[in-house]
């Protein structure tokens, strides 16, 4: 790691959450603490119920930690923040608004001039191949554009700090391989550090330089695994013996997670842990 990484630009403090409902309380974080560096690329994985999302929707500043602290860049997050971006499952462009105007979004928030703000959108639209598609509406665009859309309006403000919630798990596969290509080239161009949430074992070794493995009931972090092999155009080959020894031990991690306890089921009415 070179000298640019050796302070953490995101920390997490013994970060803990619990959920409240009737006749009980559910606790989905039990005390995470975690460093992630400067351009790092960072995947977490884990069961069900283990707490990814609601830990990255802490990190966004979506919802609040009930104890500990998230440090971006040594400032303490209190709220959603320009210093960090985020990137949904679902396809939460506005429906109302064409891909310019989505893309705009964010930067009129930040109170941008509006020439300044078509100026980014459309380097953002040429960046992410959508020229002729810039005064279309989300609805006359396939999922992988939608997701090009979504992760241009969270970059275009220049955030320190990109959040992903499993972003491409409702693409076909071919669209998905794509659009993980598309991210490691913007991710090598930019000084942008990743937090990429997802179920799947192989995605997180294609694309990230560390794997941190969740366990639930309360989540918190097992372990993590270091990704060394090269990276290629499109992530890493997948018939790397590397890649197979680090699908391994990723594996392996994720099974001492496996629990017959599950959260109680009022929980799933108050929120997605």
């Amino acid at each position: 790691m070179d000298a640019s990484m050796t302070t953490a630009q995101l920390s997490l403090q013994n970060v803990s959450k619990k959920f409240t409902f009737e006749g009980g309380e559910y606790e989905a974080l039990n005390e995470v603490s975690v460093d992630i560096y400067r351009r790092e690329f960072v995947a977490v994985v884990g069961a069900s119920g283990c707490g990814k999302s609601t830990l990255i929707r802490i990190i966004a500043g979506l919802e609040r930690a009930s104890s500990g602290q998230v440090l971006v860049n040594a400032r303490e997050v209190s709220g959603p923040g320009a210093d960090r971006g985020m990137v949904f499952q679902q396809f939460t462009l506005f429906p109302w608004l064409t891909v310019k105007q989505n893309i705009m979004f964010g930067l009129r928030s930040q109170d941008h001039a509006r020439s300044t703000c078509e100026q980014i959108a459309r380097q953002w639209i040429e960046l992410i191949g959508l020229k002729r598609f810039e005064n279309r509406f989300p609805h006359q665009l396939s999922g992988g554009m939608q997701q090009r859309v979504a992760i241009a309006r969270a970059l275009a403000p220049s955030p320190n700090v990109l959040l992903m919630d499993e972003p491409f798990a409702a693409l076909d596969p071919h669209t998905r391989k794509r659009m993980q290509g598309y991210l490691l080239k913007i991710w090598q161009n930019m000084d942008l550090t990743v937090m990429f949430v997802t179920h799947d074992l192989e995605e997180a070794v294609l694309l990230a330089d560390r794997v941190l493995v969740m366990a639930p009931n309360p989540g918190r972090v097992l372990g993590s695994v270091e990704i060394t092999i090269p990276r290629e155009d499109c992530g890493r080959d997948r018939y790397d013996l590397r890649f197979k020894q680090a699908m391994e031990e990723l594996q392996a991690l994720s099974q001492t997670s496996i629990t017959d306890e599950d959260p109680p089921m009022e929980l799933f009415r108050l929120a997605k842990v």
